[in-house]
């Protein structure tokens, strides 16, 4: 396994390092400067006041020098981190060669599926094919047309606290009224399932006694008559939820979701875009459940830096789909490809064992904020596998009432004044995520952890007003 003195050389040294004023001039003019020519609609450049001038590993730094410690990772983009050597090296060899090929075959494409076909969960592995997008609510749209087509059904079903995009079809099955407000009506035929969220469970159940309510309700609703689902084309889930705070379900909610779609017919689709590539400790997520899914759909972090999603089919349902049925411009470029294939070759790197390292440093930081919230009045649940972990504050850890959403933000905010960029997610936006690169210190991940730790407890009067 790749020791830490090797790690310590992929990101910029003696981070965090930040100045007294966040942000600085440099940093104030760039924020200002986009403000006046950029959408209002993005999320990070509207939200957090933060540019990136600067990124190595799992480091970043702005116009005013400042160094941050980068606990964000893309959103799952950064797996093998920032402008990793090896793929910068992939980018200058392939650039000269060949990059847009419109949607046609090109060598680094054509090796991509291959290795992609190897790399793939129990039940995909070498028996796949895949279809290349550009962005992640582009490769759910395509999973979302592939199942209608292939069953010859409509309706789709989701999760609550569900984010799969926000294009035609992934928005009806994104639940947040933040990105859903104004944007009506929603392509017909989504619906949504309570999902695994043990926490907040939404009949008040306690698991393991609970017996996985959550999923019984699922397969209930699919396999009984005169519940209102009679057209039932696939069931897409996050095997981790993402933006709806990081939950990690019991496996036999997972398992009793993929047997409802089986007995129904409807095809279980597993969105991977931010869980998976390594992430969790396994190069799936949905591997974590003992469960094979139809269509993987998967993006962020395979290609990293560089814009490609993708979905990948059970080869039996190939014949199902009409040739040229699907035109697109940019998916597959050539140069994407190129940086994919150097991921999973860094992923994959026997000597490394990135994967297996975020399993174990993965473990350390979850037992740290495990003790934290033994002391802690305001930590409510520590959560999640590997480099995919959260903290859900609340008010009161009896009643689980959040903390107000104002408050979260602040305490983001002052993270960045730290020197770790860090964002919030949840369905209520108390919840902290820290998925940073798997080429993250341990000793840079203990840095951000103990930071938010001191922070929390400075401020746990005022959280719990």
């Amino acid at each position: 396994m790749i020791t830490e003195a090797e790690i310590a050389k992929l990101s910029f040294s003696g981070a965090p390092k930040v100045g007294k004023k966040i942000p600085g001039s440099k940093t104030q003019e760039l924020w200002d400067k986009s403000w006046k020519y950029e959408s209002p609609t993005r999320v990070g450049g509207s939200y957090l006041q933060f540019v990136w001038q600067e990124a190595f590993g799992s480091t970043v730094k702005d116009p005013d020098g400042n160094i941050f410690i980068d606990m964000t990772g893309g959103l799952g983009v950064n797996n093998v981190g920032h402008t990793h050597p090896k793929v910068v090296e992939t980018i200058l060899k392939q650039a000269p060669k060949l990059m847009h090929t419109l949607d046609m075959v090109n060598p680094p494409r054509a090796e991509l599926a291959k290795r992609l076909s190897e790399i793939m969960p129990p039940g995909l592995r070498d028996n796949c094919f895949t279809v290349f997008d550009c962005s992640g609510s582009g490769a759910v749209d395509t999973a979302l047309k592939y199942a209608k087509m292939i069953t010859r059904r409509s309706e789709m079903i989701a999760f609550h606290g569900a984010y799969h995009g926000v294009y035609g079809g992934s928005l009806a099955l994104t639940v947040s009224p933040h990105y859903r407000s104004g944007y009506e009506p929603f392509v017909p035929g989504a619906h949504h399932m309570p999902y695994g969220y043990c926490y907040r469970c939404f009949v008040g159940l306690t698991y393991p006694e609970c017996n996985a309510a959550c999923g019984k309700f699922l397969d209930y609703t699919l396999n009984t008559p005169y519940t209102g689902i009679t057209s039932p084309s696939c069931v897409i889930m996050e095997p981790i939820q993402g933006e709806g705070g990081y939950v990690d379900p019991p496996k036999e909610f997972v398992q009793e979701v993929a047997a409802a779609c089986k007995k129904a017919g409807a095809l279980f689709i597993v969105d991977e875009i931010q869980a998976g590539f390594g992430r969790t400790g396994k190069m799936w997520s949905i591997e974590h459940y003992d469960v094979e899914p139809d269509i993987l759909v998967w993006g962020k972090g395979v290609a990293g830096e560089l814009p490609l999603t993708g979905v990948t089919v059970k080869a039996e349902y190939q014949s199902k789909l009409e040739v040229g049925s699907q035109p697109a411009t940019f998916p597959g470029n050539a140069l994407a490809c190129a940086v994919a294939l150097t991921n999973i070759e860094i992923m994959t790197d026997p000597a490394d064992e990135l994967i297996k390292r975020a399993e174990i440093v993965g473990g350390h930081i979850k037992d740290m904020f495990k003790k934290a919230m033994e002391e802690s009045p305001v930590i409510g649940e520590v959560r999640g596998k590997g480099f995919m972990l959260s903290v859900e504050l609340v008010k009161d850890k009896k009643t689980r009432e959040p903390i107000d959403p104002e408050k979260a933000f602040a305490l983001m905010v002052s993270l960045k004044d730290k020197g770790i960029l860090n964002f919030i997610c949840g369905r209520y936006g108390n919840v902290y995520r820290f998925m940073p690169p798997l080429t993250t210190p341990k000793a840079y991940f203990e840095k951000a952890v103990n930071t938010f730790i001191g922070l929390v407890k400075e401020q746990e009067k005022d959280l719990q007003k």
